[in-house]
């Protein structure tokens, strides 16, 4: 841990356990929020490839939700678009097996539910694993070879050295590179990656609790629970990248495919990514036009039209601390940035 998180960390505890932050969010704190989730994972501890922090133990979820329904108010996802609701809503983004088979049962002890966003695409199996995933098992399977990657133009290969260091640097890496030149046909590129590296571009296997995908009639078991779906796209690209007529299909087409899949009606996107590089106005008036009535991102400002497609989230951290919780849900780690 570096000294500036000791410090931050030892401030946040302080602020917690003198009563700062407990005051703060009764005289002006967050009064409604929205959690965002991906996989939770039966394991002890996190490996050390948790190259997008995205991932949590079920022991810490678990604790997770009891400080959250000790501390605060957790609403039913159904309420998600009642205005005068205040409290936390919960939601999942990817629809990987482990929110099937280690999220929703913890869920069910809590007796809370959730807001699982899908991309049909990847239930139907028409792309192996989304895009950045993928990148991480070629390079994770790797190990101790030389690889050809984008970032350099394939003029020279990269040695991946057997550790979470090299394999966490070369992924950020092929990541900035698609960030930087902005690339749309994104699976076509890690086709490309595949070629270059005469391997065949299809699934890997590799923890299918983490790596696999849900499958339509799992997701639709999760409807019938009192969990709600939503869109994520068709197949997770970044949106902002794309051209209109594909942006187009990731939106429509996942709507569509989602209501006859599960003879429901979807009218809520979770954004993938979420963040300003990713989304523009463009974008969000895209969404509108697809007919979405709700979409969420993943920032806590933003200077976007329609707040109704611009809803803002927070995720948190794979720890159970209440004090670290507590100042997130609140609002007040932020309050002096």
């Amino acid at each position: 841990m570096s000294f500036i998180h000791f410090v931050r960390d030892s401030w946040l505890t302080a602020s917690y356990y003198t009563g700062l932050s407990r005051l703060y969010h009764a005289l002006a704190g967050r009064k409604r929020g929205i959690i965002s989730y991906h996989n939770v994972l039966p394991i002890s501890s996190l490996p050390p490839f948790d190259t997008y922090n995205v991932d949590v133990t079920a022991a810490v979820f678990d604790r997770q939700l009891a400080f959250l329904k000790k501390h605060f108010r957790v609403l039913p996802i159904q309420e998600l678009e009642n205005p005068d609701a205040k409290g936390l809503f919960l939601t999942v983004d990817d629809g990987m097996l482990n929110n099937y088979e280690i999220l929703a049962p913890i869920l069910k002890e809590h007796g809370l539910s959730a807001l699982f966003a899908i991309c049909p695409a990847m239930v139907d199996g028409e792309v192996p694993h989304i895009w950045r995933d993928h990148v991480f098992l070629l390079l994770h399977r790797a190990q101790g070879q030389e690889v050809w990657l984008p970032i350099d133009h394939y003029r020279k290969p990269f040695k991946v050295a057997g550790n979470s260091l090299s394999i966490n640097h070369l992924t950020r890496e092929v990541k900035k590179y698609v960030y930087e030149n902005q690339v749309a046909d994104i699976y076509g590129l890690v086709r490309e990656i595949c070629e270059q590296n005469k391997g065949a571009y299809s699934p890997i296997l590799h923890d299918p609790l983490r790596y696999q995908f849900m499958n339509w009639s799992q997701i639709q078991d999760l409807t019938k629970r009192g969990h709600r779906v939503a869109s994520h796209t068709m197949t997770h690209r970044i949106l902002k990248f794309l051209p209109e007529d594909e942006k187009q299909y990731e939106l429509v087409e996942s709507k569509k495919r989602l209501e006859n899949q599960l003879n429901i009606p979807v009218d809520v996107l979770v954004y993938p990514y979420g963040s300003m590089a990713e989304i523009d106005q463009a974008t969000v008036n895209a969404a509108k036009e697809a007919g979405y009535q709700t979409a969420l991102m993943n920032v806590r400002h933003h200077l976007l039209l329609e707040p109704s497609l611009t809803v803002p989230r927070f995720a948190f951290p794979p720890v159970a601390d209440a004090a670290h919780l507590h100042t997130i849900v609140s609002g007040y780690k932020f309050l002096f940035r």
